[in-house]
């Protein structure tokens, strides 16, 4: 037997809405969760709309439009501003990147580990050191790369560079102690079943994780440390370099007004609240982020050469054997798939793919300054 829905849930407020309605309410429910509005969020919006809709005396679809369209519509203009940050960062912190980067790596082990074991036998022993040695050197850079800019666009400058300079050199003493100490073909003493399994272990393992991060992400966008305008200006600075590519410069040059204003008002020995004369830091950059299309080009630009200098690497290591040791079926796939790829990410380069990525970028995030602005007209 189907449960019924709580009281005050989504669901029940859909049940609420006329028969011909519900469809439409249904849509504009999921259109809200996919993009990422909170469940107190989305049960003012369907309370609101539902009043709208009764005293209007219309159908829903007959008085707003598409459900799915409106609700993607009603997210944004809805959202917080540390909600619309949010929507620039690869994740949402740092807990879900190792959970993500577990899952990944422990899928490779899985697939690996059964290829080679169905190939040589499950109780062979098939592994080199030289491959752990590779596997845990690209997994670290991979991991250690993402982490850095993932903590860089959160504007946490300084546990970026923690993360590299203290992570980096142990992978990288890591790797040649193993280079140093085994044979280039020593085999290590493990069955090939072992390699599956443990790829499994470690994609279950990461969920039961204890969660971190979380509690520094939310801290870096409270207003409450910001008040004091040079710790406002500093923050401002680097959201606008970590989360929207501007260069010192440029982001100096958007500050530079509301800096002389300050300026202006310490000389004359005023006394400045930061976040009640020019917002929180985050709002101001949200607002100021459009303007620069430069930024946007950038870190396009930057995207696309990271993942053809992997596509190329993994090509070069491909052909080279290939010339060194003869033909390889699986090496003329895998480099056949890899000059495609780089094929395709060369062709983002042309100048028509360039301008249409832009001009979406801006229109996205002109979307979200003009939210922020609706919201503060609003206070």
């Amino acid at each position: 037997m189907k449960s019924q829905p709580e009281a005050g849930t989504p669901a029940q407020i859909i049940a609420t809405y006329a028969p011909n309605d519900q469809e439409w309410a249904e849509q504009f429910h999921a259109a809200l969760v996919l993009a990422d509005a909170t469940e107190e969020q989305c049960i003012q919006e369907l309370l609101d709309q539902r009043e709208t809709i009764a005293s209007s005396g219309q159908g829903a679809e007959e008085l707003i439009g598409n459900g799915w369209l409106f609700g993607k519509q009603r997210a944004r203009q809805i959202k917080t501003p540390e909600q619309l940050a949010q929507e620039a960062l690869p994740v949402d912190n740092f807990h879900t990147l190792v959970l993500g980067f577990g899952l990944v790596i422990g899928a490779m082990a899985i697939g690996f580990g059964i290829w080679i074991a169905f190939k040589y036998g499950w109780m062979e022993q098939s592994w080199l050191y030289w491959q752990l040695a590779c596997f845990i050197a690209g997994g670290s850079v991979a991991f250690i790369g993402t982490g850095f800019v993932q903590l860089r666009m959160a504007a946490r400058f300084k546990a970026s560079w923690r993360l590299a300079l203290t992570t980096l050199p142990v992978a990288g003493l890591v790797v040649t102690f193993i280079f140093l100490v085994t044979e280039e073909e020593k085999i290590i003493p493990i069955p090939n079943f072992l390699v599956p399994v443990l790829g499994l272990m470690l994609a279950v393992g990461v969920f039961f994780l204890p969660e971190f991060g979380k509690e520094k992400a939310e801290a870096s966008v409270s207003d409450a440390p910001y008040r004091a305008p040079e710790a406002w200006f500093a923050q401002a600075q680097r959201i606008l370099r970590g989360r929207y590519g501007f260069t010192k410069r440029e982001a100096d040059l958007a500050l530079a007004d509301a800096k002389e204003d300050w300026l202006s008002a310490q000389q004359s020995g005023q006394s400045i609240d930061a976040i009640a004369e020019l917002g929180a830091p985050n709002e101001f950059a949200i607002q100021v982020a459009p303007n620069n299309t430069a930024a946007m080009a950038r870190r396009w630009a930057l995207k696309n050469c990271v993942l053809l200098a992997v596509f190329g690497f993994y090509l070069y290591g491909q052909i080279e054997p290939m010339l060194s040791e003869g033909f390889s079926w699986w090496g003329a796939t895998c480099a056949i798939l890899s000059l495609l790829l780089i094929t395709y990410y060369l062709s983002r380069f042309l100048p028509s793919k360039r301008t249409a990525h832009i001009r979406e970028k801006q229109v996205a995030l002109q979307q979200s300054a003009d939210a922020v602005a609706e919201r503060q007209d609003n206070v």
